[in-house]
């Protein structure tokens, strides 16, 4: 392996450059690289890929995050669409508080469903495929309304059974994912066309309220095109749609997934912890967020690395969360740190600032909730395949088998 540069910090925004070969190793194993250059490099180094300044200063990861000097620009990732960026800032807000409250009411409502979704999994069921399996099948009501075209409520449970989305390997499956995305934008445009021509008229039976006179949308699809001027086009709702039914279930799943891979390697018996300490401490390890770009709008210094206008900033919740001089024994998972007073540093799980994911308490509650009803009355057995975490966006856990019988007691 080759050996990075001595540290930032003792030269400034400098460094020795990267060696030959620092930016493949990077995108093959994003997580240990970045470790390896915190050790060697500080807690401010630039990224060998594009530059990017990565944070894993506590301070200055928050200074970054919260922005009150204003010096990034007042955009998220998250609304890029068709070239450009689905706003204003307002229209943001108002697309993230309309999927929280879809989402929450949801969950309100279904709770009782869940030992049902888990019994549907089996006694054996490989995760982590399983997990989001299972949160779709739950979610499935809130992410597409009954009354949804079949063609495309089908289509999106292919998306999900066959991860293309979230797990696109090598060059033929990016391929894939590419042309699978673009199918389904199409075909959720065509159904927000749909729906603007014929909005509804009355409450679905069983379902949520219909979205006349503010009640809460039926659907993620009804959330964004509520929360949009009319004019948006239809092309553009369906990306972001697309963007949070992703973000809907697939985190969800792998905190799952992550809590009993790690309770499994760490002897916890999740039967004895409080399932949202749990899910708290899965996310401590394997934040959903692991790193969080922001554009550089005006020069300032971050942690005394000059900055111009074009460049960015990258924090690393993943490197603040395993920092051992502010979370005692950070490598470990110990769900009981959550019930206690030891010291704890930033837990940026979901991000931080004005750009934190709308829907980050529902997919912690319901996390929680997958994990409760997993343990519930039930002896659960790990069976580790190997591999390693796959990093592209969110960190995907590596496979395993998943056995759950009754427990006699």
């Amino acid at each position: 392996m080759t050996t990075v540069g001595e540290p930032d910090r003792i030269v400034p925004g400098e460094g020795r450059p990267w060696a030959i070969g620092a930016a493949r190793e990077y995108r093959r194993d994003p997580l240990g690289f970045v470790e390896r250059a915190a050790r060697e490099r500080g807690p401010v180094f630039r990224l060998p890929d594009d530059g990017a300044l990565c944070v894993a200063d506590p301070a200055e990861a928050l200074r970054v995050l919260h922005d009150d000097a204003g010096d990034y620009d007042d955009v998220s990732g998250f609304f890029h669409v068709g070239g450009g960026v689905l706003g204003p800032r307002a229209t943001q807000v108002a697309i993230g508080r309309a999927a929280r409250t879809t989402l929450r009411a949801h969950v309100a409502a279904h709770r009782e469903r869940l030992p049902a979704v888990v019994a549907e999994l089996g006694e054996v069921s490989a995760w982590p495929d399983a997990g989001r399996a299972a949160v779709h099948r739950f979610l499935a009501g809130a992410l597409l309304r009954p009354d949804s075209s079949p063609a495309l409520r089908e289509l999106m449970a292919y998306v999900v059974r066959r991860e293309v989305l979230i797990r696109p390997g090598g060059r033929l499956a990016r391929l894939s994912r590419r042309a699978l995305w673009a199918r389904v934008v199409r075909t959720i445009a065509a159904e927000a066309r749909h729906r603007r021509a014929t909005p509804r008229t009355a409450d679905l039976p069983g379902d949520q309220p219909s979205d006349q006179q503010g009640d809460p949308p039926g659907d993620l699809l009804d959330a964004v095109l509520g929360a949009t001027p009319p004019g948006t086009p239809a092309e553009h709702v369906a990306q972001v749609y697309l963007l949070l039914f992703r973000t809907s279930v697939a985190p969800v799943g792998h905190v799952v997934a992550w809590a009993l891979l790690e309770a499994a390697a760490h002897d916890v018996d999740l039967a004895q912890v409080p399932a949202g300490s749990a899910v708290r401490e899965s996310l401590r390890l394997w934040p959903v967020a692991w790193l969080l770009g922001r554009p550089v709008r005006r020069a300032h210094r971050v942690g005394g690395v000059p900055l111009e206008p074009g460049e960015s900033v990258a924090v690393c919740p993943y490197l603040l969360h395993r920092d051992e001089r502010h979370w005692p024994q950070a490598a470990r998972f110990r769900p009981g740190r959550w019930d206690g007073s030891e010291p704890r540093g930033p837990y940026l799980p979901f991000g931080g600032g004005p750009f934190t994911c709308a829907g980050a308490s529902v997919a912690q509650s319901l996390a929680a909730d997958l994990l409760a009803a997993l343990t519930h009355d039930a002896r659960l057995e790990v069976r580790r395949g190997g591999g390693r975490p796959h990093v592209e966006g969110i960190i995907t856990p590596p496979p395993f088998e998943l056995r759950r019988t009754a427990s006699h007691t």
